[in-house]
């Protein structure tokens, strides 16, 4: 029938029968024995709907918007089952999406393709277009909270790349990446090498920091017996106030570890031993033993 409030062809359900509505749909839209035969290698569609496109009028009510294919209404929106996925009716009340997708382990649930490819928006966050063209991600969220959350058996979020960051994160006021655990390493790298870090300009290129414990831990490689110890006099790198040393941080602070190599390729050790004050931050040479070849 028509809508005589607004227009164009509505279908109405009644119920009839002694005990309410026999259906558990209004409307079915099917092939007979769900297969057909055809002359090019394609499926059948059980329903195509589209919306109209942009109108431009000319007049005062400027351009008309598009519409769309297809708007639903209810406890979820729209609801989809890939065909090898049986209906899970208590699933579909548990839900209460705008799109429930359901797949198999060879189908996706939900697939989307695009520049990006799939948007989603917490219901607090204003839509930025800006932000969404900014690369050709596959997947974009946007929140006052947080963007993307996953949680798993195996893993939260995984990301992947042949020639790029698996996984980055950005910060302008705080960390780029944070990594927590209680029972285990809050970052766990494993690479060649397993971690990296890089201090931009005179930053540390690694900040370590302990409530209780060491700030550093080297867990140390077996090896056979060492031989036997000698006293010996390690030679120190002189510095004086002609000789005042290498060119190290003046705002350096206490804790830090730099190694130097000069040109000649000898690597020597230094460590900061005391803030700046009422003059520049002090460092002191870590003196070592004697040389000796690798062999392993």
């Amino acid at each position: 029938m028509r809508d005589p409030d607004k227009g164009g062809t509505i279908l109405v359900a009644k119920g009839g029968e002694d005990n309410g509505y026999g259906e558990d749909h209004v409307l079915r839209v099917a092939i007979e024995n769900d297969k057909v035969l055809r002359d090019v290698p394609e499926g059948v569609d059980a329903i195509h709907a589209t919306g109209t496109v942009a109108l431009p009028t000319g007049g005062a009510i400027g351009t008309i918007p598009p519409g769309n294919g297809l708007v639903a209404t209810g406890a979820n929106g729209t609801v989809g089952y890939v065909h090898d996925a049986p209906r899970d009716k208590p699933q579909e009340q548990q839900a209460h999406a705008g799109v429930l997708g359901v797949g198999t382990a060879a189908a996706p649930g939900v697939f989307g393709r695009g520049t990006p490819g799939v948007v989603g928006y917490s219901q607090d966050a204003a839509r930025d277009t800006a932000w969404e063209a900014e690369d050709p991600s596959a997947v974009c969220g946007r929140a006052t909270g947080i963007g993307v959350r996953g949680k798993g058996g195996d893993g939260g979020v995984r990301g992947e790349s042949e020639n790029n960051f698996g996984v980055e994160g950005r910060s302008t006021l705080s960390s780029g990446v944070r990594g927590a655990s209680e029972q285990s390493s809050g970052v766990y790298g494993e690479g060649s090498p397993g971690v990296f870090g890089l201090g931009a300009e005179t930053n540390n290129g690694g900040l370590f920091e302990s409530e209780k414990g060491a700030q550093l831990r080297l867990l140390p490689r077996k090896t056979s017996r060492l031989g036997p110890t000698v006293p010996t006099t390690p030679e120190a790198v002189v510095v004086s106030e002609l000789r005042r040393g290498p060119g190290l941080p003046k705002n350096g602070h206490v804790g830090e570890f730099t190694a130097l190599e000069d040109p000649s390729g000898k690597c020597t050790l230094w460590f900061c031993v005391s803030d700046p004050g009422q003059g520049p931050a002090r460092w002191a040479q870590v003196l070592l033993g004697p040389t000796f070849d690798g062999r392993v």
